[in-house]
């Protein structure tokens, strides 16, 4: 399993203007990286042509006495005559990646232009370049970015990196990686629009095998009150284990705050946006409303974090009863259905996806059901009516017009998501209700 984390660096201890160096590194990162892709291009091209002329690909060793990547290398060696050898080939390595995605999406098809790389390229850190330690002053990260020739004009070999502070999250990940429980892999230097940089660190590990029990379901129903309420299934016994109401809900109370504040906060500034001070006059629409742009990269931060927070903690409690299936509503059309901005907006197919891949991650099976009727069918006895739920009057409360079963709306909504083949069984009961109509 990979996967990497984003730490904010504080500053150096050899080099006081080390954000300087490392924005020469980047230049000639990017000019290689341009240049080395387009060999890629033009070599692709020329073995195509070879092929169709003389039914064989061109022989790389009589051509460049080496293979094409290893010519493309030294080139690139050329370009990047600051660069730790390493982290050259750690490069190629990811111009040759980039490269390959670009065919993969139609290259040779006219379907998409060959990349082009920016200025704001990161710089890459072979695995073997860099290394983690804890220290009194907090985590630090010691780099080898530069080749032999630089380092003795400038005396010096190594640099290390002070981190910023770390939540517990990316602690524990960083001290895994220290003790070798999670496998290091390479890293990436970046800098952000505010000229703040960034260690990106990648890793590997082996999942933990858990021994699931495929015959306990969690279903999950999505809400805005309750952004999430589960119920767990156990196929053997054909009923829902016990849960208490604060486990198997999660309140959407901060979703709901968050929502509102925006919302308010949205309006005030569409407001100041028409009496502007005189350094936005005169500059556009886009100038003008730069600060509303802002408040959307805040919105999508915050969606994002709080889809992993929800994620995870559906996992947890699919964990904690053992359940091997976790089954969701798909509410791949419920951005369609909202009139509220903020709602229609809210990525639910995000927060399905990071759900699906965590769910992955723990071996557990990730289905999507149509969500249709589950709402207004009895867990009881099945009965689906449209008088079962008073949307208008109380829409927590659920009661079935055929046996009387009451049950707060979102439980008795998450114990049908939860049964096996539960769209299709709604399927054959409204058969069944329209033939009996008849």
């Amino acid at each position: 399993m990979n996967k990497c984390i984003k730490i904010a660096i504080k500053n150096c201890n050899e080099i006081n203007n080390y954000k300087q160096i490392l924005k020469d590194l980047r230049y000639q990162s990017w000019l290689a990286s341009n240049k080395a892709i387009t060999y890629c291009y033009t070599f692709a091209v020329e073995n195509m042509e070879h092929k169709q002329k003389n039914g064989t690909t061109i022989n790389e060793k009589d051509r460049y006495g080496k293979s094409h990547g290893s010519w493309v290398e030294n080139r690139m060696n050329e370009v990047m005559n600051m660069h730790n050898s390493g982290n050259v080939a750690q490069t190629r390595q990811f111009v040759s990646n980039r490269f390959k995605d670009d065919i993969k999406k139609g290259l040779f098809k006219g379907q998409v232009s060959l990349s082009n790389f920016k200025q704001s390229i990161p710089l890459i850190v072979h695995n073997i370049n860099y290394k983690i330690s804890q220290g009194n002053k907090g985590f630090e990260v010691e780099c080898s970015l530069f080749n032999r020739l630089y380092q003795k004009e400038n005396n010096i070999k190594r640099v290390s990196f002070l981190i910023d502070s770390l939540d517990d999250s990316r602690k524990s990940i960083l001290n895994k990686i220290i003790l070798g429980i999670y496998k290091q892999g390479s890293a990436q230097i970046i800098e952000d629009k505010k000229g703040k940089w960034y260690l990106i660190i990648s890793f590997s590990f082996e999942p933990v095998v858990r021994q699931l029990d495929m015959n306990k379901v969690l279903g999950v129903d999505l809400g805005i009150v309750n952004t999430a309420t589960m119920q767990v299934f156990d196929i053997d016994i054909q009923k829902w284990d016990r849960m208490s109401w604060k486990e198997c809900k999660i309140n959407g109370d901060e979703l709901i705050h968050y929502r509102q504040k925006i919302e308010s906060r949205n309006k005030q500034m569409y407001i100041a946006s028409k009496i502007v001070g005189k350094g936005r006059i005169g500059h556009g629409r886009k100038v003008r409303l730069k600060p509303v742009e802002k408040m959307r990269d805040k919105v999508s931060k915050f969606r994002d974090t709080y889809n992993h927070k929800i994620s995870k903690n559906i996992i947890d409690v699919a964990l904690k009863y053992n359940c091997g299936t976790v089954q969701m509503e798909n509410l791949s059309g419920f951005s369609e259905q909202q009139s509220e901005t903020f709602l229609k907006n809210w990525s639910y197919f995000d927060l399905q996806n990071k759900t699906k891949y965590k769910c992955e991650e723990k071996g557990i099976k990730f289905i999507l059901i149509d969500p249709k009727y589950t709402s207004k069918r009895c867990s009881h006895c099945g009965c689906i009516d449209d008088a079962n739920r008073d949307c208008k009057g109380n829409q927590a409360k659920f009661k079935c017009v055929t046996c009387g079963h009451e049950e707060n709306a979102d439980i008795n909504a998450a114990k049908n998501i939860s049964i096996p083949m539960i769209d299709s069984i709604i399927v054959e009961q409204l058969k069944m209700m329209s033939k009996f109509k008849e």
